[in-house]
């Protein structure tokens, strides 16, 4: 029986080592981000906005894992502080097109690439093909999850 138990131990190791990893980098980005104002949902959100320019709602939601009621919660604070806008699609009034305002951009250059920079210093311990080959094995795990789904 114990060595049942020590044989999924080791099974796992990989899982535990890339929960470990994913918790210390969402520590090292909530200590980061603590001086823009933003929690850390709020500045997924507007950092999805940033790179994109100009998106629907849906589209939002589907790049940020936030659940759907407080990604409208979360839209009306960035709206609030005057960071974002919403306008109606032109073609389809049902959908709303989000994208930064000028206040926002602005927020946004004078955030993102510091913190890239921050980011880049724990990525870089790694060479480009550890980097790739780390982006390669992460995405076989994801796809093998999400098609058991």
């Amino acid at each position: 029986m114990i060595n049942h138990i020590v044989e999924d131990k080791k099974d796992l190791k990989s899982m535990i080592i890339l929960f470990k990893a994913h918790d210390a980098l969402i520590k090292f980005i909530k200590k980061d981000i603590a001086n823009t104002s933003f929690d850390l949902n709020e500045f997924a959100v507007f950092e999805v906005i940033y790179h994109k320019e100009k998106l629907t709602v849906n589209e939002i939601h589907d790049k940020v894992l936030v659940a759907s009621s407080s990604l409208s919660y979360i839209l009306n604070k960035l709206e609030n502080k005057g960071y974002i806008k919403r306008e109606e699609d032109v073609k389809d009034r049902r959908i709303k097109n989000v994208s930064l305002t000028k206040q926002g951009l602005t927020k946004a250059q004078s955030i993102f690439p510091k913190h890239y920079d921050n980011l880049k210093t724990i990525f870089n311990k790694l060479n480009k093909e550890e980097q790739q080959t780390l982006n390669n094995l992460l995405k076989v795990i994801g796809f093998e999850a999400k098609a058991r789904l």
